[in-house]
């Protein structure tokens, strides 16, 4: 089967059956509509800002001896009212949030038996110009999304955050940022946060509500809620928030990266990359040297692509070889009971979640 499903229902369950295009679903950014102006007297111009536009998938389907109702069905699926996810069947690990575009158009004719053949083109527009991922980690399936998403093995995922932990790691495998959001349970005494080491990001709460009560926030939207566990029953929960959400920095890394110069001091290690662009992207990235050699990338230098690292323990830096590098989100748990964040002494939780939708174009 080789279609798309859209809102829960795939195409082939109504009868039609997906022609695929030249357009190459892989790699299609959205189109950008550029802001800029001419001046006389400066060569090129000025740029200003772009933004993305729309994002429209046009869908071109045949069907051959459907009856009225059916027609009538299809006809329901794509109301232009309605909304939901779409997803290609060879893509299954990523997601469009859409909604149908122009009314649908092709060409049907009267078989013998009253019943109709044809084409039809369908399609739908994405308000949010990003696919995001329905999967964080590698499922075993061979269907290659870990090249194309940055997805890894589930071995390699970072464990989910304790109730007892001051600090845990978040890996993003899209290609966009994107928020994360968190649910937590318990009490506290004084203002306390979570702040994203990677890139300085951070969600600030003042309090936690009592009686058990859960207080989340959505990390793309800033919406805060309090609910109790497995409650559809929602609740303003804005009074408990300070300031901030989290924000993952994607997987900026890749294997087999060259380096040369590498040098040791101590458990700090420096090395230039080969070929590899050095920017604030890979800074808290997790670099790894053959089977053994685990670092974390401390500080950066992009003039001379050149990163300083630091191990846990003291290891045997080679000069030069290759390497892994992998970006991960290093979240640590504050509280402020005077003038500075130190490590959490009063807080308590009974709970704690997270999720995130990694963007994966």
């Amino acid at each position: 089967m080789s279609g798309f499903t859209y809102n829960g229902v795939h195409c082939e369950d109504l009868g039609l059956y997906y022609i695929p295009t030249k357009e190459n679903l892989w790699f299609s950014d959205p189109d950008y509509e550029v802001y800029d102006e001419g001046i006389d007297w400066r060569h090129g111009g000025v740029y200003f800002t772009s933004k993305a536009k729309i994002r429209t998938f046009t869908l071109k389907c045949y069907f051959e001896e459907i009856d009225v109702k059916r027609r009538q069905a299809i006809k329901e699926w794509v109301h232009r009212d309605s909304s939901g996810l779409l997803v290609f069947d060879d893509m299954p690990f990523i997601y469009w949030i859409v909604r149908p575009g122009k009314i649908p158009a092709g060409n049907w004719y009267l078989d013998s038996n009253e019943s109709h053949s044809g084409t039809v083109t369908l399609t739908f527009n994405a308000y949010e110009p990003f696919g995001y991922l329905t999967r964080k980690y590698n499922n075993g399936q061979n269907d290659h999304s870990e090249d194309y998403c940055n997805l890894i093995d589930a071995g390699d995922m970072p464990d989910a955050p304790e109730t007892s932990d001051t600090s845990f790691e978040v890996y993003n495998p899209g290609t966009e940022t994107c928020g994360l959001s968190i649910e937590i349970a318990g009490s506290c005494s004084n203002h306390f946060r979570f702040f994203n080491e990677t890139n300085g990001t951070f969600c600030e709460f003042n309090s936690i509500p009592a009686g058990g009560l859960r207080l989340a926030i959505d990390g793309e939207t800033g919406y805060v809620d309090t609910h109790m566990a497995n409650s559809s029953s929602k609740e303003n929960g804005f009074a408990y928030h300070e300031k901030g959400v989290v924000r993952l920095e994607p997987n900026a890394g890749r294997s087999g990266v060259s380096f040369v110069n590498g040098t040791t001091s101590g458990t700090e290690y420096q090395m230039d990359l080969v070929g590899y662009p050095v920017t604030q992207a890979i800074r808290g990235a997790t670099v790894t040297i053959g089977n053994d050699i685990v670092l974390t990338v401390s500080s950066i230098s992009a003039a001379n692509n050149r990163i300083w690292c630091t191990s846990e323990s003291a290891v045997t830096m080679p000069a030069s070889g290759t390497c892994s590098i992998k970006t991960i989100n290093k979240i640590r748990i504050e509280e402020k009971p005077g003038n500075s964040w130190v490590t959490p002494t009063t807080l308590s939780l009974s709970y704690i979640g997270i999720d995130y939708r990694p963007r994966a174009m």
